[in-house]
């Protein structure tokens, strides 16, 4: 809760600071639930906008088959926020990254750990079951279970 709080106050920082440079920004709203409110769908656990494929897109990482971005310096143990601008931004242009990291392919830890039995080999999230589980059984937290047994992890 407090890690996806300061980085909510960190990202409201660099908004203001992107506009007193004359641009636009504003944070979005994560899918976090520390305040009691979820901006997600309880059932298919979406958002309107999705970090994640954001930062796949950026070329910050890709998925596993638990759906988690998997980055190369801390496998899937990341927090994301994002500012929306029309600041224009520098960067290099990166070659796209497979959208199923390779060592996802037959590693299957996070489809064996999952208690939701939400995680398949064909690549297929049940976001019902990971939602049933994660609102009924746990009172709306995450379990974690397939960040802490991926082996990708750096921490």
């Amino acid at each position: 809760m407090a890690g996806t709080a300061t980085l909510r106050v960190i990202a409201f920082q660099i908004a203001r600071f992107i506009e007193k440079k004359g641009y636009k920004a504003t944070i979005a709203p994560s899918e976090g639930s520390e305040f009691g409110y979820w901006y997600a769908d309880r059932k298919t656990l979406k958002a309107d906008f999705s970090f994640k494929y954001a930062a796949y897109h950026a070329g910050l990482g890709n998925f596993g088959l638990n759906h988690l971005l998997i980055t190369k310096d801390f496998g899937p143990k990341v927090r994301m926020t994002s500012i929306l601008t029309d600041a224009p931004l520098d960067g290099e242009k990166n070659t796209r990254l497979p959208f199923i990291n390779d060592a996802c392919s037959t590693c299957m830890k996070c489809i064996k750990a999952c208690p939701a039995g939400a995680l398949s080999a064909e690549r297929v999230i049940y976001k019902e079951k990971c939602a049933e589980y994660m609102f009924n059984v746990l009172g709306g937290l995450r379990c974690g279970l397939c960040i802490k047994v991926c082996p990708l992890n750096r921490f």
